[in-house]
């Protein structure tokens, strides 16, 4: 009997590969872990766990310090605004740069940034004269980082692995994302309660150090829409491009409307969390990074089956991890108890993982190569949009209780849902 012929496909730089058949995991077809295979996406995945320590235990961190100096979640809300504001405006433009650069590149310059930005914040917290308006100020410089690095990172994914690989290495991405979810928290609510929050903003600002280092080995490849050069006239001309694109392509559109939806009414209430917990259950950090923890799991294993999954359905799944993120956030909003509460921020978790990676997953197959860094900075654009929610959800909790206010905000969400899963074919019938 002949043998079958491995199917060649095209990798990064127009190379030919080899597409090689699922891993075998005690004689069994196993998907999950396919992308391992490839060296360059292991060293990401390092950077990544070091990365997203700093990142998440910053907001974390930095949002109990808010909190603990102003005791308003107005002053929360503000701190997040702001640094949405400079996501927004600046997140079409780190598109630009993730297209017309090397994305390694990009990824390690704002890797430095954010190494200094926590490294200072350290500084005036162990010298004691740590204030609100140097918390607000991080928020800013931590929302450049945003706006500028990440559009260029996540789509760096669909250049390390082939093509057939491309949700699989997202999905792991993601993985590696929620362990910083579980961990950062933990590890940066224990470091503030016995170390402070000097020793606490050090161990990130080394994070990024390794972040930086674990991005050498991995090949550079070159800027895919091949223009490295230009001013402030060409990059406003290649962002009013990238959005003609996305405007002209139906399912980009749709996958990019879904997402900031969720992103405006499903997410806030993660940015209140810690606030949350102190006033609904009279706890301190520990709780607050507790909860955290147990949605970070739910993210985990949600990236763990969207990575084994087949190509099929997809759409659908895309609303329907909408709706497990806004059903934990209405019974976030209801629970009186503690032990009932912190299960729901595991299918929390899963709703918020697994809508992410499969946005993403699909806007980098969908997208073509010149336009994915501009697609993915529009994706990222949600972050901004979120931090804007963060800001409204706390205004509206000082008026009317964090309980109702998030209450209001997740029977909204599902409503945005129903919505788009009656009046989306586009979105149904996506595989």
């Amino acid at each position: 009997m002949p043998q079958r012929q491995p199917l060649r496909t095209q990798g990064a730089g127009g190379s030919a590969r080899v597409a090689e058949p699922p891993m075998r995991v005690f004689g069994r077809r196993v998907r999950t872990f396919e992308s391992f295979r490839d060296s360059a996406f292991r060293w990401f995945f390092v950077s990544t766990l070091a990365q997203m320590y700093s990142a998440i235990g910053q907001m974390f961190v930095r949002t109990f310090l808010v909190y603990e100096l102003t005791e308003s979640y107005a002053a929360v809300g503000l701190v997040a605004l702001v640094s949405g504001i400079v996501q927004f405006l600046l997140g079409p433009y780190g598109g630009v740069l993730a297209d017309r650069f090397p994305k390694k590149t990009v990824t390690q310059v704002f890797q430095f940034v954010g190494l200094l930005n926590a490294f200072v914040i350290g500084t005036l917290a162990i010298m004691g004269i740590l204030e609100f308006w140097h918390l607000l100020i991080s928020s800013v410089s931590q929302g450049i980082l945003v706006a500028l690095m990440v559009p260029a990172r996540q789509a760096m994914v669909s250049e390390i692995v082939p093509p057939e690989r491309i949700m699989n290495g997202v999905a792991l991405n993601t993985a590696a994302m929620n362990m910083m979810q579980f961990g950062a928290p933990l590890i940066g609510g224990v470091l503030l309660a016995t170390a402070g929050a000097g020793v606490t903003f050090f161990s990130m600002a080394g994070c990024y150090a390794v972040a930086i280092l674990t991005m050498l080995p991995i090949p550079a490849v070159s800027a895919q829409a091949g223009r490295g050069r230009g001013g402030v006239r060409e990059a406003f001309r290649d962002i009013g491009d990238g959005f003609r694109y996305i405007a002209r392509h139906r399912v980009l559109r749709m996958i990019l409307l879904l997402a900031f939806f969720i992103s405006m009414l499903g997410t806030p209430f993660q940015g209140l969390l810690p606030g949350f917990v102190q006033d609904a259950f009279d706890a301190g950090p520990a709780l607050a990074a507790l909860f955290m923890t147990f949605s970070a799991i739910g993210a985990f294993l949600a990236a763990l089956i969207i990575a084994s999954l087949r190509r099929s359905g997809r759409g659908k799944l895309l609303i329907l991890m909408g709706v497990f993120l806004g059903g934990s956030i209405l019974g976030m909003a209801i629970s009186p108890w503690i032990w009932l509460s912190l299960p729901i921020m595991i299918l929390m978790g899963i709703g918020q993982s697994g809508r992410m990676a499969m946005a993403s997953a699909l806007i980098q197959e969908q997208a073509e190569p010149a336009y994915r860094g501009r697609a993915m900075s529009v994706l990222m654009m949600q972050f901004a949009v979120m931090q804007g929610g963060v800001f409204v959800l706390g205004i509206v909790a000082e008026l009317v209780g964090i309980r109702l206010a998030v209450f209001v905000v997740a029977i909204m969400l599902l409503g945005a849902l129903a919505l788009f899963g009656l009046f989306s074919p586009t979105l149904r019938r996506l595989q």
